[in-house]
């Protein structure tokens, strides 16, 4: 295991360099609240890579080196979305360089559940990955409401108020898995974060430490599986590995009870499926960013962008078939759940294209999404069906979002940044507006649980363990 300097419990002043950016960045209203998605410009002069288009690092290719957080530039737009797009690339290689049929880095990562664990007493073992050399499927659920029995946020609904469950085009639910890496877990054994006093204790301002990945996966049902001799039973996509990567996985299904979406309790009834890759959020830390750096990746047939949907009638432009979004919808008619059929399909499309922020930062993720499409055309075709839609950071060092993500004028990027396969019914919002530092109250079965301000709560695993924990003792 890697040896780590315990958490420091301490605070940190604001330094005199960033209280000057803090004076002269342009104020930016962010989404967390009304959805405006004026951008900021960067510090520092504009660079000859951004002078030309922001684009993919020559030596990315063919094999994919992970980006080093110690060395981050942190100077311009463009630097972020490379960082996002560089960490994506790595995760989607083969783990073994020299074996193409090995897993990919990101399928061999653990789970938040191996970490924190159901009875408060932490892991048994050192960082386990997961090896699915054997055929192991992965175990994925809904996003369904929390449990006191887990704290992966697959469990969760959509994003945003209410109960709330994606339906793809096919009348298939949509699944989630989560991941996070060994920086993670090292950092969370060595300072005891699965003590339920050492979360609650925790000094407000300790942050992860440099290179710390989370993760979180979305997927579509491509095909139902016979549990015993893995033939196709029922083809959801046809000829899914064309277009998407996939992989195996036991699926949890779901129904309506009571008026809500639950999982199927019976273990009987869980399937194993070919699924298919729709969207991944990449979530790290690097240099002089402890708020994480926010970036989202969709596969391309997911939605079309709400400006190209018909006022109505039909129109040419979205009459294809996509994952999410039913062709000729009217605009009016996409992304509304429907609260008297809760497992009725969604038509789905995207309300801001490249999450927003200025015409410089929607510029840099298109034209490092081509400058990559052109470098894995050659390399690796399948992931061309896969695109950067935006990340979002803030001005740095000590700048951690508050409840809501405020304050806005911090924040820089994709101010309204959503995967409209993960928070399709909450678009004007953006990452910080849940993912932040401030107090969070948290549904455990049908009781509250108060989690108080601290930088660790950007990530959701602590949240949602720290609320499990708290139920547990209450009990």
């Amino acid at each position: 295991m890697k040896q780590r300097q315990p958490l420091r419990l301490r605070s940190r002043p604001l330094s005199p360099r960033l209280l000057a950016i803090l004076t002269c960045l342009v104020v930016a209203i962010a989404g967390c609240r009304n959805g405006n998605d004026s951008g900021q410009a960067e510090p520092g002069p504009v660079s000859e890579n951004e002078m030309n288009g922001c684009a993919a690092e020559p030596d990315w290719f063919p094999v994919t080196a992970r980006p080093a957080a110690d060395s981050f530039p942190n100077s311009q737009n463009c630097d972020f979305h490379q960082w996002a797009w560089q960490t994506f690339l790595w995760l989607t290689q083969p783990s073994d360089p020299n074996d193409v049929g090995s897993p990919v880095n990101f399928a061999i990562m653990a789970y938040p559940r191996d970490l924190f664990t159901r009875g408060g007493t932490g892991p048994t073992q050192e960082y386990p990955g997961r090896s699915i050399d054997g055929g192991e499927p992965q175990n994925l659920l809904a996003r369904v409401g929390k449990s006191q029995v887990t704290v992966d946020s697959i469990d969760i609904f959509q994003a945003g108020p209410g109960n709330k469950i994606l339906i793809d085009q096919e009348g298939w639910v949509v699944y989630y898995s989560t991941y996070l890496d060994e920086n993670y877990w090292d950092f969370a054994v060595e300072n005891q974060l699965y003590v339920l006093d050492t979360l609650q204790n925790v000094t407000p301002d300790s942050d992860f430490p440099n290179d710390v990945l989370e993760l979180k996966a979305s997927w579509r049902v491509a095909e139902i599986l016979d549990e015993e001799t893995g033939a196709v039973t029922q083809t959801v996509i046809p000829d899914a590995g064309v277009r998407f990567f996939t992989t195996t996985a036991m699926l949890s299904p779901v129904v309506v009870k009571d008026g809500k979406v639950e999982e199927d309790p019976d273990p009987g009834a869980q399937q194993l499926a070919t699924i298919a890759l729709v969207g991944m959020h990449v979530t790290g830390i690097v240099r002089d960013h402890p708020e994480f750096i926010w970036a989202t990746f969709e596969h391309v047939d997911n939605a079309p962008d709400c400006a190209d949907t018909p006022t109505s009638g039909t129109n040419p432009a979205t009459n294809r078939a996509w994952s999410l979004y039913r062709a000729d919808t009217p605009a009016g008619s996409n992304n509304q759940f429907d609260e008297d059929n809760l497992l009725a399909s969604v038509s789905v499309c995207r309300q801001h294209p490249w999450g927003g922020g200025n015409e410089q930062n929607q510029d840099n993720i298109k034209s490092l999404n081509a400058s990559v499409r052109g470098h894995l055309e050659q390399h690796r075709p399948l992931w061309t069906n896969y695109q950067l839609v935006g990340g979002i950071w803030t001005t740095g060092n000590d700048a951690i979002p508050l409840n809501n993500g405020a304050p806005d004028s911090i924040q820089i990027g994709s101010l309204v940044l959503a995967n409209t396969s993960m928070e399709t019914f909450t678009q004007d919002d953006n990452c910080f507006a849940c993912h932040n530092s401030g107090r969070h109250i948290v549904a455990v079965g049908n009781t509250p649980q108060t989690i108080g301000r601290k930088h660790l709560n950007l990530s959701h695993y602590v949240v949602n363990y720290q609320a499990t924990q708290q139920y547990r003792v209450s009990r």
